[in-house]
């Protein structure tokens, strides 16, 4: 009985260590969201009375160590655009929409990115990669500012998040 007890021991801790490695904390959390934001696109429209600005084509918006790439984007702000400096309050992207950092890549049909609230929010076909670890579902909320990640799951999936775990090489025993 003991054997069958270190053995299934040593079966479960490579899948223990991927487990936690793939739950490590991402490298977003505590993102510095005072920092600046920069936007690319190919074009840009801006409408004044409704407080936002559409940017389209290769859209690329930069914060810090997050990168946000998109086909297109509005910028709701909160003030007054014409009379100086206005703070931009969400980001909705649509479009081959990619997320990433130095460690992970979120990607999905759309995401929006609540400025005030420090909150991303990515849905349709999401897929969570980091290293070579892959989660998938529908909906996936990321709090920039505690880590926490939430990842629904898809309805084509009987409403079931996947995910597909490395597991670390085994070390040869000595």
């Amino acid at each position: 009985m003991m054997r069958i007890r270190h053995a299934l021991i040593a079966a479960l801790l490579p899948l223990a260590s991927a487990l936690s490695a793939a739950a490590a904390e991402p490298a977003l959390k505590g993102h510095d969201t005072e920092q600046p934001i920069d936007i690319t696109a190919e074009r840009l429209e801006v409408r004044q009375r409704d407080g936002r600005a559409e940017f389209k084509g290769a859209v690329r918006v930069v914060q810090g160590g997050m990168t946000l790439t998109a086909d297109s984007l509005v910028v709701y702000y909160a003030g007054d655009i014409a009379g100086g400096s206005p703070s931009i309050s969400r980001l909705d992207s649509s479009g081959k929409v990619s997320l990433s950092s130095e460690s992970e890549a979120v990607t999905g049909d759309w995401a929006i990115y609540d400025v005030e609230k420090r909150l991303v929010t990515m849905g349709g076909n999401v897929v969570l990669t980091r290293g070579s670890s892959r989660l998938a579902g529908e909906r996936l909320e990321l709090d920039l500012v505690s880590g926490l990640t939430r990842l629904d799951g898809a309805a084509a999936d009987d409403g079931r998040v996947r995910g597909r775990f490395t597991l670390p090489e085994k070390q040869p025993e000595s």
